[in-house]
Formats: C-alpha cells, structure tokens, sequence
C-alpha cells in the first residue's frame, strides 16, 4: 500500500511563514450547519471536525463563522461575541489534536442572501431592487460610508477572536455573492464612490483595508487566505477571468499567502453552478460550451491555472474533485493545492485512503444533493455517510456480546446492515434471492446515468467491504419463516425492498403496461451483460417502449422516469394522484425540472383521480371531476413502493430480534437510497 498513484496530492507544502501541511488536501470550506441555534459550537459540530480532522486532511477550512451580531445564526457558527470563544478554542484543540493545522472563513451571506441563501434582511455594496436580481430572491440594501466602517470593525474583533481561539488562520471569503464579494462584482456593485466599480482598485479596496489591517495585527505567523470567484456566469457584471487575475494580482500584492479559486453563476433557476446542479438535466445554451471542462478535471480548474500562473503564491482549485482528478491538476501545475468538499462529507477518512494507497476503500459522493436540503427539523445529512454529523452516536463499536445476525435482502440497506454488524463483531450471514448484490441500485443507476449524478459506486464499495469481512453471502437464496428456523439466528435483518404494487385499475393487465416490477425482469439480463453505464447508452439506439408514453405516478420514481424516456425521444406525459410532483428528488435537482419539461413537451398532471387503462391510454379525471384521456401506447405505473410485512408477521415468535431495514418499511417517496444506508447503518449499530 504505497504512496506512488498520487505523489503530488500525498507531498507537503509550505503554506504562510512557518505552516507545513503533511499533503495538499484542503477540506474545502463549507458550511456544515452543525453549529448550535444560537451559533455556538457544540458537540456536533467539534465531533464533525475531529472527524475530518482524523481523516488526514491537510488542511481543515471551518466555515460560515459569522462576524456580525445581526447575522441569522441558524445553523451557522458565530464569533461576533467574545462568549463564542471557549467553545470554539475546544473544536480548534480537538482539530489539533491529529496534527491538522485548522483556518477560520468568517463569513456573511451579503445580497446573495437576496438568492435565497438564508433569512433575513440582504446587505451589500449596493441597494438592489427585485427587478435588478440576478437570481430570484429578495431586494438587498445597499450600505452607507459609516455602515463599511462600523462591519469592518466588527469583521476585525472577530478577526482578533479567531486567534484567541486558536485558529492557524484565517480565510477571507469574497467569494459566491457573499458581503466582501458584493464589492468585488459589478453584478452586485453600483456604488458612485471610492469602493464602485469605476475600477478594480476600487472595487478591492475594501478587502485589501482588512487584509493589510489583519497582517499588521497579527503579524506573518498567522495564515491569511483568500476565496475568490475565478469567473461568473449568467448575469450582467458577471466577472470575467481577466478580471479575476486582475483582482488576484492586487490579493496577492495585499499579503495573502494563498488564494482559493471557486466561481459563481446567476440566473433565472437557483443554485445554478454552485456546486453541480448546472448541467441537470441539460446545461442552458450559454453553458455548453463549458461542457468539456465539466467532464474533465472540472469547471473551475481553468480559472485556478490562470491565476496560478500571474502570481507567486499557492493557489487552491475545487468542484467535484476526486483523487485521480486533484492529482492531475497538481501534476499539470494547474494549482498547489487541491479542495475536496463532499467528498469529504462522503468519507472523511478519504486522505488517509489516498495516502495508503486503499483507494478501492473510499466511499465515494454521488453528488446527489441530498446534503443540501435535510428534511425540516434535521441538519444536514449525506445519502452514503449515515454517520456525518452523527459521529458519536452512529460510531461502529465492538459488540458486547457477539451474535449471528441473519440479515435477508442485499440492497443498499441490508448491505450496510451487514457490513455494520460485522465490523461490531457479529457473525453475519447475507441472503439474497437474486443471482447479485445490490437490489434495485444498478436499475436506478442505469436510469439515472452519471454525468451529474452518479450511484455507481454505492455497490462496488459495499462489496468489497464485504468481501474483506468474515461475511457469509448467500445468493439465489429464498428465505422464508422454515429457513429462519433452520440457521437459528439471534436476531434477523429483513431488507427485501417494497413491493412495487399495481393500482387495481381496470386494464392494468393489458400488453402495453409495464411496471417497475417488469422493466426490471426486462433489463436483468442486459444489465449482467452490459452493466449500467454502456445500458443508459445503448437506450438512446433501441428502447421497447411506445413512442406516446403515459406514467402514473409523479413522485421521484415517474418524474425520473420522464426524464429519461423525454430524452430518448417519446412524447411523455406524467398523471400524478397527489398534490406535488417529484417528490423525493432533493430540491436542487427539482428546481430545475419543471422548465425543462416544459422546453421539451413534457405534460404533468397533479390531482387526478385514475379511472381505467386502454389501448389507448389512461383514463382519468382532474380535481374539477371532469374525464380526459392521456393518450399513450405504452402505460408504465412508476408509483413508490408499499411496505411488505409478509417475512416479518411469518417468523414472529421464531427470533426474538427483528429489524426492518430499508424501503421494505415503505416510504411515501418510494425508496430513497439516503434513508436505506442510514436505516441499515443505525440497524448495524443497534444489534
């Protein structure tokens, strides 16, 4: 297990003065939303960074630390009292403590909180009317002379409480719409004084005053970075690279010892180029021909490289990074150092993975946006890290007592479960009726593809681990209640997924329908010969479906499913009984879908009543009672999936330990992979 695949990503690097990093992976800053309410740092938010901090990253970015009293806090750290100071210097020990030197990003939401980035009233370098947004959001303010002077006395003190605390350093973030970077932009800034846009000397001016102001107090020991967008898309302003070098050029000359390059994008949907979501399901016109630096080490790589090569200080690239792509930016001299984000929230053991070489072993981000936007009430959560945020209390343990678990159904829950258990030191045995692990996820992940997001990873990874555990895997095996009886199990996992249930409409039998439940009888065998990935391909050459395709069921599994038949060329419409259409695709994705079906002719229907199926279609009424027809050759009933007790009510009294895990509990969204690998997790860690 060497070091050798990745020389470059796995070597030091002086950083400042007097810091060396042990390797060039940066937790890229993020907000964790892990901080208490009143934005102190508890213990979920120091257990999520010793996390990372003992996961071997080079350097460790905490993020959005208000400076400002009247910032929401929310889920957001804060350091605009001297009262956030012990709670904090405990998280920064605790980071310590692995050896990770650790930088504070202060941080305000400026007008991009007019986007819609948080609550409250949007500040900035100038007022902005609704109808002058760049993104949808709310109006944003403007700030007076005596205003800059008073936040950047504020900013300062809590400057001078980052180092009370502890903290290496300290990023300056004029990045993403944010306060600092609301100056630096003509999207944001229309001032008629010395901090306007009449050049880049004033627009700077304000970021360069803090930073020569934190050199002077803190002298050249303390770290002092900078975040800064390499290019803005979709607005009227948007800066440019050459502007971008301008500014990095002035950075640079102010003191800062490096500077991190992201990028930003404006326009009509939220969220549009920060981080993925972008290119789904189809990039805008004006975006296409950035497609290729997208598939290839990353859309914001290129801005890194031009700055990297006008100035003389390390420079950071980001956006959906891996270790093959960080370590071919570093070897092509594209940047210094590179920053993972989610990928980290994904595996936070991934640099220690990388530097011994164990790469088969890094649970990889499927860039689902499920972290985004948590359920109301919940912080954030990652679909294949149960644990993020949750360290301690879904921390894998030694049993007490060993016992042999039966676990039935090798899904991404019932794997997971297994996986969990045996490293507790169970004696697990995996049954699975079919001739393969995995359930439904290589039929989900050919559906889906994996240009943006991309689940193909989830079952090679459980696999492996499994392989490398004393796991009993048992395929094509049918368990029932007198196959519990015979291996004599302490406890039983049943993960056998939901059913997948008709509507008990009448013509629901005719040839012309099809069922999730019969696609996938039809795509086994391609999906063994072909794999997920060349099958997504090869369905936009030959697909045995209808050229008029009616789905019922506009939850995630029909809106998804439209989607992918409205790009293989069939007309497509989508009849939903509920109120809300594509329930259980995370909000980001979401946003961007209903624009697009209607680019592409893509009917939806919300509150209709199913009566009948006929050769022709599908039969129905909407919420004023009257009947229509939806025309179709080709009827596929894509609803979510109904919770199968029958294994559970048939061994009852046989094992004193039962669990249900996964989509076999039934889900109102049908089966979300988020909740099948925290469900088996939490299972794992109970038995």
């Amino acid at each position: 297990m060497g070091k050798a695949p990745f020389p470059h990503l796995t070597s030091p690097l002086k950083l400042g003065s007097g810091l060396t990093l042990r390797n060039r992976m940066v937790k890229a800053p993020q907000s964790s939303w892990f901080f208490e309410q009143d934005g102190s740092a508890g213990e979920r938010a120091a257990g999520f960074y010793e996390a990372l901090a003992a996961g071997g990253v080079g350097l460790l970015i905490v993020s959005a630390i208000t400076w400002r009293p009247d910032h929401p806090y929310g889920p957001y750290g804060a350091l605009s009292d001297d009262k956030f100071i012990p709670d904090m210097t405990n998280l920064v020990n605790r980071v310590h403590s692995h050896d990770c030197p650790v930088l504070c990003q202060l941080h305000h939401g400026g007008p991009s909180a007019a986007a819609g980035h948080y609550g409250g009233n949007p500040t900035g370098s100038s007022d902005k009317a609704l109808e002058d947004l760049p993104s949808p959001g709310k109006p944003a303010k403007g700030l007076t002379r005596e205003e800059i002077e008073i936040d950047r006395k504020l900013y300062l003190a809590a400057a001078d409480r980052v180092k009370a605390c502890g903290f290496d350093g300290i990023e300056v973030h004029c990045a993403h719409g944010y306060y600092l970077e609301s100056f630096l932009s003509r999207v944001w800034n229309s001032r008629d004084d010395e901090y306007g846009p009449q050049s880049m000397e004033n627009r700077t001016r304000l970021i360069v005053e803090i930073i020569t102001e934190l050199r002077r107090r803190h002298g050249r020991s303390f770290v002092i970075g900078l975040r800064m967008n390499g290019q803005e898309w979709g607005a009227k302003g948007a800066m440019t690279m050459e502007e971008a070098i301008e500014a990095a050029k002035i950075f640079e000359k102010a003191g800062v010892d490096y500077i991190s390059v992201s990028g930003y994008g404006y326009g009509p949907l939220p969220w549009r180029y920060l981080p993925d979501y972008w290119p789904y399901p189809e990039p805008e016109e004006h975006m296409k021909p950035f497609m290729d630096d997208f598939r290839g080490l990353g859309l914001l790589v290129p801005r890194a490289e031009a700055i990297k090569k006008a100035v003389n200080i390390p420079v950071i690239t980001v956006g959906r990074m891996d270790e093959v792509k960080g370590e071919a930016a570093l070897a092509q001299g594209k940047a210094d150092l590179v920053a993972f984000g989610r990928y980290l929230w994904a595996d936070p053991e991934f640099p220690n993975k990388v530097m011994q070489g164990r790469t088969a072993d890094i649970v990889r981000c499927t860039r689902c946006g499920t972290c985004e936007d948590p359920p109301a009430g919940r912080p954030r959560r990652c679909r294949v890290n149960p644990s993020m945020g949750r360290e301690l209390e879904l921390a894998i343990t030694p049993a007490e007592k060993s016992k042999k678990v039966l676990v039935v159904g090798a899904g991404p829950a019932g794997m997971e479960a297994a996986r969990v258990a045996a490293l507790r030191g169970h004696k697990v045995i995996l049954c699975e009726k079919s001739g393969a692990l995995g359930g439904k996820l290589p039929l989900a992940s050919m559906i889906k593809g994996s240009e943006v997001e991309d689940i193909r990873s989830i079952v090679p990874y459980l696999k492996i681990q499994l392989e490398k555990l004393p796991v009993q895997i048992r395929l094509n095996a049918d368990v029932d209640a007198d196959y519990v009886r015979r291996e004599q199990p302490d406890a039983v996992v049943i993960a056998t997924g939901g059913l997948y249930t008709l509507p008990g409409l009448p013509g629901e039998d005719g040839s012309n329908v099809a069922s999730v439940n019969s696609l996938g009888r039809q795509v086994k065998l391609p999906l063994i010969v072909f794999g997920p990935e060349l099958l997504h391909k090869l369905t936009k050459y030959f697909l045995p479906v209808g050229k008029k395709v009616v789905i019922i069921g506009g939850k995630i599994e029909g809106v998804q499913g439209a989607l992918f038949l409205s790009k293989r060329g069939r007309e497509v419409c989508v009849l939903e009984d509920g109120t809300e259409l594509g329930k259980g695709i995370p909000p980001r994705y979401m946003v961007r879908i209903p624009s697009w079906f209607e680019q592409h002719g893509v009917r939806t229907l919300t509150e209709v009543q199913f009566k009948k199926i006929t050769e022709r279609g599908v039969i129905y009424t909407d919420k004023e009672g009257r009947e229509h027809l939806a025309e179709g050759d080709t009827v596929m009933v894509l609803t979510s999936q109904k919770p199968d007790y029958s294994l559970k009510n048939a061994i009852e009294g046989v094992v004193d330990e039962v669990y249900m895990a996964g989509s076999v509990n039934g889900t109102e969204v049908g089966s979300l992979i988020v909740n099948a690998l925290e469900n088996g997790r939490a299972i794992g860690c109970r038995l």
